[in-house]
C-alpha cells in the first residue's frame, strides 16, 4: 500500500490543503477544489496519477488554523464515508483514507 505524507507545518489556507492534496494524488489540471470533486476523482477512478491502495498522511498539524484543521477533518470523515457507502452498494472496496497525526 502507497503511503503519502503531507507535512502540514507550513499551511496557512484551505487552498494550502488542497493544492497538497492534490501533488499528491497527481490530479488533473482542471481538477475541483471541493470536496465532492475529491471524492469522484479517488472513487471515480482513472484519473489521477494516484490509484488505490493508499493511505494520505497529513502530519504536522499542531499548528493548523482550526478552519484548516476543520477542513482535514471533513475530507476525512467524507473518504471514510464514501468508502463504507461505496462497498455497501457496489461490493466494491476503493482502499483510500486520509488520516491526520499531530
Amino acid at each position: 500500500m502507497d503511503i503519502k505524507k503531507l507535512d502540514a507545518s507550513s499551511w496557512k489556507t484551505p487552498h494550502d490543503f488542497r493544492s497538497a492534496l492534490k501533488a499528491a494524488q497527481g490530479v488533473p489540471k482542471w481538477h475541483g477544489d471541493i470536496v465532492g470533486a475529491f471524492l469522484d476523482s479517488i472513487f471515480g477512478g482513472g484519473m489521477n496519477a494516484l490509484k488505490p491502495p493508499y493511505v494520505i498522511r497529513v502530519v504536522n498539524t499542531a499548528g493548523l488554523s482550526t478552519e484548516v484543521k476543520e477542513l482535514i477533518h471533513d475530507f476525512s470523515s467524507a473518504i471514510r464515508e464514501t468508502r463504507v457507502r461505496r462497498l455497501a452498494r457496489v461490493g466494491e472496496d476503493v482502499v483510500v483514507s486520509l488520516e491526520i497525526e499531530n
